[in-house]
């Protein structure tokens, strides 16, 4: 069990990696290209802190991932809505749809292993 909270821990060190790449494409003016590592670290860092409460087969963490993937579908209602408003046709913002469904991807990602986290510190 303490194995796999280290080594999720040690795959979260990629933030540092996600800050400085996305760091350095956002001074430059350019999309993040590297986004997805942002949601990757946010992943590894949530399963650390949960190894220990998805080891056992029981009620309460069945319940902490029915409870987190229920929310997390109202959040990314939200998140379609939010984006369907801020790229929309005639907004001066311009995307292609790759960065639009990325930052989607980030986002949902993101959210999903947060809530996860919330609920394991409410039950």
């Amino acid at each position: 069990m303490n194995n796999k909270r280290v080594a999720f821990l040690i795959i979260g060190v990629m933030l540092f990696n996600a800050v400085i790449v996305n760091g350095t494409s956002i001074i430059n003016g350019r999309f993040p290209d590297r986004l997805m590592t942002i949601a990757l670290t946010i992943m590894s860092f949530g399963l650390a802190y949960l190894a220990p409460h998805f080891t056992e087969k029981d009620e309460c963490a069945q319940m902490i991932r029915e409870r987190a993937i229920y929310i997390s579908y109202f959040w990314c209602v939200s998140y379609v809505i939010i984006l369907m408003l801020i790229f929309n046709p005639t907004s001066n913002i311009d995307l292609i749809s790759f960065h639009t469904l990325t930052i989607f991807a980030v986002l949902y990602i993101s959210t999903v292993f947060l809530n996860m986290v919330y609920y394991a510190e409410k039950y």
